[in-house]
């Protein structure tokens, strides 16, 4: 949890300026650059902000974040936590896939562990910031059949 600490001396606009030097992107097909959607929801003015992390993996063969919620789960608890005091959300959600049921077990499993060690809740490690969590499992998609559509 060494990037949650660090994080939390932090404002949340260097911890935006210090996402956006690393050059981090996204883990989607675009690979678009973390920082700017972080920049763009630090500056959104809202009552309620949440970080959201759709864990559905909808590519076929794809299983990297099944892997890192089964193998470590506080990856994901930490990366999200910090983009919370990035960006003011003080929630965040997982959305898991029905057919994963061992990673939903495993995440709420940190969850709970995470809560009882302070990384989460109204007071994250002892500081004043705040950000909760929480999952959700899927049901399974199905596919629509759309009849013809012309070329």
């Amino acid at each position: 949890m060494k990037g949650l600490r660090k994080a939390l001396e932090m404002t949340p606009a260097a911890i935006v300026q210090a996402v956006t030097d690393s050059g981090l992107r996204g883990r989607g097909g675009a690979g678009f650059p973390t920082g700017i959607k972080w920049k763009t929801v630090l500056q959104t003015e809202s009552a309620q902000k949440y970080i959201v992390c759709n864990a559905d993996e909808g590519d076929s063969g794809t299983f990297s974040d099944r892997m890192i919620m089964e193998g470590d789960p506080f990856v994901l608890i930490e990366g999200m936590a910090i983009a919370g005091l990035a960006v003011g959300a003080t929630k965040g959600y997982a959305y898991i896939r029905s057919e994963y049921p061992h990673a939903f077990r495993q995440m709420n499993r940190a969850i709970e562990v995470a809560r009882e060690k302070g990384l989460l809740g109204t007071e994250v490690l002892g500081s004043n910031r705040v950000f909760n969590y929480g999952n959700a499992f899927g049901r399974r998609g199905l596919h629509l059949r759309r009849g013809n559509l012309p070329a």
